[in-house]
Parts: C-alpha cells; sequence; structure tokens
C-alpha cells in the first residue's frame, strides 16, 4: 500500500470490501489503497479516476470482468516478474507463493513481499496467491480487516463464475 493522505486520492469510493481510495497522475492509477478507517467518499477528480471506478464496479459485478487500465510501472524487475505472474493467474483460480516463485525462478517469502508491495490490488490480483496451508496474508497483515477482504475477493470469484 503507498501512503498517500486523504487530499492526495483522485477519488474514494465504496465497495463490498470498504472504501478504497484511487489515486491517478492523469495517465496511469498509481494506487488502489484499502482505506480502513472511517473515510469520507471524494467523487472523482480526473477521468482516469472515473474510468477506475467504472471498471472496479464491474469487477464487483462481474468477476470476469478484466480491467483495461494503464497501470504505474512497478519499481523493481522483480516487482515486474511479479506482476506478470499474477496476471496469469486465472479467475476463480489461486496458486501458492512457492508456486509463483517456481515460475519466475524466486522464493515464496519474495513473493509474499512483492505482493505486498503491489500498489493496485485487486486491479493486479494478489489475492489470488495462497499459502501453502492455508490463506496466506494480504497487504502485509495475517489476520483482520485485510484478510477479510482477501476471503471476500477469492469468494466472489467462485461464486459469481
Amino acid at each position: 500500500m503507498i501512503n498517500v493522505s486523504f487530499h492526495e486520492y483522485t477519488a474514494i469510493i465504496d465497495s463490498p470490501v470498504g472504501a478504497l481510495g484511487i489515486l491517478d497522475d492523469g495517465e496511469v492509477i498509481q494506487a488502489v489503497n484499502f482505506l480502513y478507517d472511517e473515510s469520507r467518499l471524494r467523487s472523482p477528480s480526473s477521468a482516469l479516476a472515473e474510468q477506475a471506478i467504472m471498471q472496479l464496479q464491474q469487477f464487483f459485478t462481474n468477476p470476469d470482468f478484466k480491467f483495461n487500465l494503464p497501470l504505474v510501472k512497478s519499481i523493481t524487475p522483480f516487482q515486474n516478474k511479479v506482476r506478470s505472474a499474477l496476471l496469469r493467474i486465472p479467475v476463480g483460480k489461486t496458486m501458492t507463493y512457492g508456486n509463483v516463485a517456481k515460475t519466475i525462478a524466486s522464493s515464496a517469502r519474495a513473493i509474499a513481499g512483492g505482493c505486498r508491495r503491489n500498489p493496485v490490488p485487486i486491479i493486479v490480483p494478489c489475492h489470488r496467491i495462497v499459502a501453502a496451508n492455508g490463506l496466506g496474508g494480504f497487504s502485509g497483515a495475517l489476520d483482520g480487516q485485510p484478510l477479510a477482504n482477501k476471503k471476500w475477493l477469492l469468494e466472489h470469484e467462485r461464486t459469481k463464475r
């Protein structure tokens, strides 16, 4: 999650997983953050934020929806590899951190770190990565609302197919 103040978001929307803050620079979506405090909603202040909202709403209605948004480039080549691997996981399916690690010649722990630094969750589906013996974490958390959001996203993708 990228640290952003309320005033920097180009939109804050309500969703089935709580408030989502959207940040863009007019050219790319820089972040989608889960806002766990009581955030006020904010109307989109850019055309790109409007587009992101429409696509997120479509996903929440139909998990088979394919996002088509310009996204911030990953910071490192490794993060690019992780992003590419995440985007190849089909809707309704999961992979373990270890299995993803094998596909890009890395380690499960490194994949977990790459997922934790994903600036655009939901759009780049880091929620589809699970531990070998359970759900694993989400957004760097092992319990609480982040894990509830991961469970909701996975269930949404499984049941709406």
